[in-house]
C-alpha cells in the first residue's frame, strides 16, 4: 500500500461522516449568504459556525477567515457556552484541515471537558469534539489512542440508543482495522455499522462511507468481484447527495480496485474524475497526491509517456494559485511537493530507459533537497544538538545500572543452578513412574479407539444405507407426486377440490425441499462451515422470490474453516433456517445478514435482523414449537444460542459453541 492510498484511507475517516452536502454546492453558497444577511452579532455567529460545521467541504482558506472571526466574535459579545463551544470547535476543525493534529488535540480538548454526555443539550457536542480528536490521533498512525476513544464513543452511543453516532463511529473502527491491514476484523465492525445505520435519508452518507470501506476490505482479501460491487453502491450514494470530498476519495479506491481487476480504461476515467473534484474543491496538498496516483497508475500500466508528461505539467512554478475549476494552470513552488514530482519523473525516465533524462532529472533533486535542508538546517542542528545531550545523560544512567544488574544476575544464575539441579532430580524420580503408567493409559486408549472406530465405521454404513433409501425410494416417489399433481386440473366450479389440490402442490414440494436437505447432511462424512454457508444460500434463493422487499445476504469471515458432523450440520442448517423464517414471517424485517464467522478461537453463527424485534428471554407460551426446536437441537449439539435485540429495531439470533 503506497503512502498516497494510506493517507487516503486515514483521511476517509474524517471525510466520510453525515454531512449531506459538499463543497461548492448550493448549500454552502446558502450558508454563506446567511453570513452577510444577518440581523446581529448573535445571528451572525450561529451564520458562521454553521458553515464551519461543514470543514470538510470547503476551501482551507475560507475556514481559516471563518473559524477564527467566529472565536473573536464569541468573546466580543459574551455568547452562550454553546456557542462559545462551538466556536472553539471551529477552530479545531480548521488546524485539523491543516494537518496540525497537536494543536487540534490541544484545541479540542476543553471542549470536551465543558461538555457532557449524560446532558442532551451538550451530548452534540461532545460526540463531535471526541470524535474529532479520534481523528486526530489516527491522522498520525496513533491508532491505540484513536481506538481508545472510538470504543468510548460507540459504548456511549448504544447506552443513548444513537443509531446515526454508531454507525458512524463503528466505521471508522472499520476503516483504522483496514489501515492496519486487518480487512477480517474490519468486516466484523462495518457489519455492525451497516446495521445500525437507518433507511432514512439522513443515513445515506454513512451507508456510502461504510460501503465504500466494505468494498476495500474484500479489496484486501482479494475478492475483487464482490470489492467491485460494493464500491459502485457506494459511489452512487456519493454522487446522490453530492459529497465530492469523500466521491474524490471513494473514486480513488476504485481506480485500485478495477485496476487490480485489469479493467484499466475505467480505472483510468475514475482517477480523472477525482482530480478533477480535487480541482472543484480546491484543497492543493490532495490535489498533488492524486497527481503523483495517476502517474504511478500510468506507471504501473506502461503508459509511461503519459506519466511523463503529467509530471512536467505539474512541475510548473509560477504565482501561486490554488488549482479551481476555472484555474488553467496550477504552480508546484512548495519544495516537498517537487520532491515528489521529480521522484516520480525519475522513476518514469529510468523505466523508459532514458538515462540523459534520468541523470538530469537526479540532479534537480539533489538541488531540490538542498533547497530543503538549508531552509531547515538551524532547527535541525538545534534538534540534534538536543538529542545529543539528552542521550549522553541517557547512556551514563543506562551504564550504572547495567553494573548493578550484573550483580545481581549473578547471585541468581548461582541461586538458579542450585535451584535447577533440584528440580531435574526430582524430575528424574518421578519420570520413571510416570512413564509407566502413561504406558498403561496408552494401551488402555488405543482398546478405546478401537471399539469406537467400530462402532463410527457401523453408524456410517448405516447412514449412508438410510440416505441412499431416502433418496431411491421416498425422494422418487415425492417427486413423482409433484409431477403427477402438476397434470390434475379440478373443475373450475368445485373450489374445494381446487384449494384441496393446491395445498396438496405444496405440501408435496415442501417434502422433496425437506427430503433433499436431509439428503444433503446424511450423504457426507463430514460438512464444513463453507458447505452451509452454500446450503443457506440456495435457501434464499429459493425463498427470495416469496419476499422481494426484504434484502438477504450472507457475510463469510472464515478465517479457519471447520468441519462438522453430519447430524450437527442438519441441526445448525434447520436452526439458521427456522430464525430466517422467524425474522420474515413474524419479525417482518426489510433487511437480514447471516454472518459465519470461524477463526482459531470457534466459531459464531449471527442472524441479524432489523424487524420488529423480540424478548432476550421467552416464557414457555412465548417460545412455540419453532423456536422450543432450535433450542433442542442446539443443546444436543452442544451449542449455546441466544435471542439479542439489535439497536435501533431488530434481533440477532447468535449461535456458538457451549464453552465449559
Amino acid at each position: 500500500m503506497n503512502r498516497y492510498y494510506r493517507y487516503a484511507l486515514i483521511y476517509s475517516m474524517f471525510f466520510t461522516g453525515i454531512s449531506n452536502i459538499a463543497g461548492q454546492t448550493k448549500y454552502i453558497d446558502s450558508l454563506r449568504h446567511a453570513i452577510y444577511v444577518a440581523g446581529g452579532d448573535e445571528q451572525k455567529l450561529e451564520a458562521m459556525v454553521a458553515l464551519c460545521e461543514e470543514y470538510k467541504s470547503i476551501p482551507r482558506d475560507t475556514l481559516d477567515q471563518f473559524s477564527f472571526a467566529a472565536r473573536e466574535l464569541a468573546v466580543k459579545i459574551k455568547s452562550s457556552k454553546r456557542l462559545k463551544d462551538l466556536a472553539e470547535l471551529a477552530v479545531a476543525y480548521d488546524y485539523f484541515r491543516w494537518g496540525w493534529s497537536d494543536s487540534t488535540i490541544f484545541t479540542v480538548d476543553p471542549v470536551i471537558t465543558a461538555n457532557s454526555v449524560t446532558k442532551p443539550e451538550e451530548r452534540s457536542i461532545y460526540f463531535k469534539a471526541s470524535r474529532l480528536k479520534a481523528m486526530a490521533y489516527a491522522s498520525r498512525s496513533h491508532f491505540q489512542e484513536a481506538l481508545a476513544i472510538l470504543y468510548k464513543i460507540v459504548s456511549e452511543a448504544e447506552a443513548y440508543k444513537d443509531s446515526l453516532i454508531l454507525s458512524e463511529n463503528t466505521n471508522s473502527i472499520g476503516s483504522i482495522a483496514l489501515a492496519r491491514s486487518h480487512p477480517q476484523d474490519a468486516l466484523k465492525w462495518l457489519s455492525r455499522a451497516l446495521l445500525a445505520a437507518g433507511g432514512t435519508p439522513r443515513f445515506i452518507p454513512v451507508r456510502a462511507a461504510v460501503l465504500v470501506n466494505v468494498a476495500d476490505a474484500y479489496h484486501q482479501l482479494g475478492k475483487t468481484d464482490s470489492a467491485i460491487f460494493y464500491i459502485k453502491n457506494g459511489i452512487r450514494l456519493f454522487r446522490q447527495v453530492e459529497n465530492l470530498t469523500s466521491l474524490a476519495l471513494a473514486l480513488q479506491r476504485q481506480a485500485s480496485i478495477l485496476t487490480a481487476a485489469g479493467n484499466f480504461r475505467e480505472a483510468e476515467q475514475s482517477l480523472k474524475d477525482m482530480i478533477a473534484l480535487r480541482r472543484t474543491l480546491g484543497d492543493g496538498a490532495m490535489y498533488a497526491g492524486d497527481n503523483i496516483s495517476l502517474a504511478e497508475f500510468y506507471l504501473q500500466t506502461n503508459q509511461v509517456k503519459k506519466a511523463i508528461q503529467l509530471c512536467k505539467d505539474a512541475l510548473v512554478v509560477g504565482d501561486v494559485r490554488s488549482p479551481g475549476p476555472d484555474t488553467a494552470m496550477s504552480f508546484s513552488n512548495a519544495i516537498t511537493i517537487r520532491l515528489d514530482y521529480y521522484q516520480m519523473l525519475a522513476r518514469c525516465y529510468k523505466e523508459n530507459g532514458d538515462a540523459a533524462a534520468y541523470q538530469h532529472t537526479l540532479e534537480q533533486i539533489l538541488e531540490a533537497k538542498d533547497s530543503f535542508y538549508q531552509y531547515n538546517s538551524a532547527q535541525a542542528i538545534a534538534e540534534l544538538q538536543t538529542k545529543y545531550e539528552v542521550q549522553k545523560k541517557e547512556n551514563t544512567i543506562i551504564q550504572q545500572k547495567l553494573s548493578i544488574t550484573r550483580k545481581n544476575n549473578l547471585f541468581y544464575a548461582v541461586m538458579g543452578i542450585v535451584f535447577f539441579a533440584a528440580v531435574v532430580a526430582v524430575i528424574l524420580f518421578y519420570g520413571y513412574q510416570k512413564r509407566e503408567k502413561m504406558k498403561m493409559a496408552m494401551m488402555l486408549e488405543k482398546e478405546k479407539d478401537l471399539a469406537l472406530q467400530s462402532v463410527a465405521k457401523a453408524e456410517e454404513n448405516e447412514r449412508k444405507r438410510i440416505a441412499a433409501d431416502l433418496h431411491d425410494n421416498l425422494g422418487a416417489y415425492a417427486a413423482s407426486i409433484v409431477s403427477n399433481l402438476d397434470l390434475v386440473i379440478p373443475e373450475v366450479k368445485n373450489l374445494r377440490s381446487g384449494a384441496a389440490l393446491h395445498e396438496l402442490r405444496n405440501n408435496s414440494q415442501a417434502i422433496v425441499s425437506q427430503l433433499n436437505d436431509t439428503i444433503w447432511a446424511l450423504k457426507k462424512e463430514g460438512l464444513s462451515l463453507i458447505d452451509i454457508s452454500d446450503r443457506i444460500k440456495i435457501f434464499i434463493q429459493r425463498i427470495q422470490p416469496s419476499y422481494p422487499d426484504t434484502a438477504l445476504n450472507v457475510m463469510e469471515q472464515i478465517e479457519e474453516n471447520r468441519m462438522l458432523t453430519p447430524s450437527h450440520a442438519f441441526h445448525l442448517f434447520r436452526i439458521m433456517q427456522e430464525a430466517i423464517n422467524n425474522a420474515l414471517r413474524h419479525g417482518k424485517a426489510k433487511e437480514i445478514i447471516v454472518t459465519i464467522a470461524s477463526s482459531a478461537a470457534g466459531w459464531k453463527i449471527t442472524i441479524s435482523d432489523d424487524g420488529k424485534g423480540t424478548p432476550e428471554h421467552f416464557s414457555e407460551k412465548q417460545k412455540g414449537n419453532g423456536l422450543t426446536n432450535m433450542q433442542q437441537r442446539a443443546a444436543d449439539s452442544g451449542w449455546d444460542i441466544v435471542w439479542l435485540q439489535n439497536i435501533p429495531t431488530g434481533t440477532a439470533v447468535v449461535i456458538t459453541p457451549t464453552t465449559n
